[in-house]
């Protein structure tokens, strides 16, 4: 299954309309500021945008070959649960501190050394949490080597800290985003022009 221009329109457009994608001012942790803002943790009160941003997805994983699905928690969970259920794929997940009790798992779920997993999450801006759970699915004895997400903020950090090692799927840009919310009337130019404006400078 390939991904159609008329899919990226469709979930571009819902993401928007359902409040997942704002533009504005805002103000994030340690002082930085942008004129964008995604939500996608609403992606799950909206079962028809959820239904959308599965079918990317499955899109993104058809040409990777993986035995197992790992969710970045917490915001890789929801979008990966329905993924799973959807392609018929064990999920896992690894935890962000290991368990200091019990079974003192790193990672949740039932997997076998030496199975590939491919790492699901919503964004990506610095890549650290994506390395960090990938970090700890090789410590397990899980083999890692791609990961997909919905949208990439063309973070050169990122870019630079990811590509040493593994290989990046993502549905859209946020340059294409913003392009496809333009064209089809949800943003203006000037709008538009403004976040690219404002991401060059935070980066």
């Amino acid at each position: 299954m390939s991904i159609s221009e008329e899919l990226r329109r469709d979930i571009a457009l819902s993401l928007f309309d359902v409040g997942s994608i704002q533009l504005g001012k805002y103000k994030f942790q340690g002082g930085r500021t942008a004129r964008l803002y995604l939500d996608l943790r609403l992606i799950v009160s909206f079962p028809q945008t959820l239904r959308l941003v599965c079918d990317g997805y499955r899109a993104l994983l058809e040409p990777i070959e993986f035995d197992i699905l790992a969710a970045q928690p917490l915001a890789g969970l929801p979008i990966c649960t329905p993924i799973s259920l959807d392609l018929n794929v064990p999920m896992i997940y690894p935890r962000k501190t290991a368990k200091n009790y019990g079974t003192g798992k790193s990672v949740e779920g039932v997997w076998e050394i030496g199975q590939t997993a491919v790492i699901v999450d919503d964004v990506i801006q610095s890549g650290e949490s994506i390395l960090q759970a990938a970090v700890s699915l090789k410590a397990a004895g899980i083999q890692v080597n791609e990961a997909v997400v919905l949208i990439d903020r063309e973070s050169p950090t990122a870019k630079s800290l990811f590509a040493q090692e593994y290989q990046l799927h993502s549905l859209f840009t946020v340059s294409n985003l913003l392009s496809i919310l333009e064209e089809n009337g949800r943003i203006t130019s000037k709008q538009h022009n403004k976040v690219i404006k404002s991401l060059q400078t935070d980066q």
